[in-house]
């Protein structure tokens, strides 16, 4: 049983990373940022099936909580955050920084421990500094979280990537 076990969680795991090993060069340095038409192939191969519409700029997809947003170069989602009371928002944060992980390695192709660590550490910075954007500085690709309630008078998160 223990055996089948280890089996079954290999053959995941080489799921799940296969795509962001391949997505590596041999030196190690992370694929070019993909055009609009490579991150809608991406993010379809992740399970983001819903049709994309057009919009001025770009194109978005409906989420169950948001919208996610192409734009060339700008990749980034636009999600509700349930404030109603700590125990929800800890809930409604974590599954936010889930597509915006999922966001970032169809983008970069960088590991999910290191994406989902950065937009972790800036959702902790978006948190502590409602209507600023928080970003960082040392990727070559731009990734940035804001929280703001000044959109549609309620809780929103913004997350998302682009190349710098």
């Amino acid at each position: 049983m223990a055996n089948r076990l280890s089996k079954t969680v290999c053959f995941v795991a080489t799921l799940l990373l296969g795509p962001m090993a391949l997505a590596n060069t041999p030196g190690g340095e992370s694929r070019s940022f993909p055009d609009s038409e490579q991150m809608k192939s991406t993010l379809s191969a992740m399970g983001f099936n819903e049709p994309w519409s057009m919009t001025d700029g770009g194109e978005k997809q409906p989420l169950n909580n948001g919208e996610l947003w192409i734009r060339e170069g700008n990749y980034f989602a636009v999600m509700s955050v349930r404030d109603d009371n700590e125990q929800a928002m800890q809930l409604s944060l974590i599954n936010n920084l889930s597509v915006c992980a999922q966001l970032g390695i169809a983008a970069t192709g960088d590991s999910s421990k290191s994406v989902f660590s950065a937009f972790s550490h800036l959702t902790g910075k978006a948190l502590t500094q409602p209507e600023t954007t928080a970003s960082n500085e040392q990727s070559p690709f731009h990734y940035h979280v804001l929280i703001t309630e000044m959109i549609a008078e309620r809780t929103l998160m913004q997350c998302g990537v682009k190349n710098q």
